[in-house]
């Protein structure tokens, strides 16, 4: 299953962010970049990305749906080696929790 289909979760559109002087209010998918990682109190994680061509950032939090700590920590390790990779193929990876949880052990 890709992972923007993942039924456990609820991804950020990036659409907003901090904006000073000529920054793009719009910036697609495939021109943001994953930073950094951040767990949030209730465990979700909060994702910030910079433009691949530019200096502006965008911020999004990761929701889950149910509270499952154990698919919390799957997803902010395997979100943790695709920094670098755009959000667009991140996005359209494939991700299935089973199969990353069987990965780790």
């Amino acid at each position: 299953m890709l992972f923007k289909d993942n039924p456990n979760i609820e991804l950020p559109p990036f659409l907003g962010g901090f904006f000073s002087g000529m920054d793009r209010l719009y910036i697609p998918h495939n021109l943001l970049i994953l930073k950094k990682i951040e767990r949030l109190d209730n465990g979700d994680l909060e994702l910030t990305a910079q433009a691949k061509d530019g200096h502006e950032l965008r911020e999004g939090v990761l929701k889950f749906k149910t509270e499952d700590p154990g698919k919390k920590e799957i997803l902010y390790k395997w979100l943790n080696k695709r920094l670098g990779e755009t959000i667009d193929f991140i996005y359209r990876s494939h991700f299935d929790f089973e199969v990353r949880e069987m990965e780790i052990r």
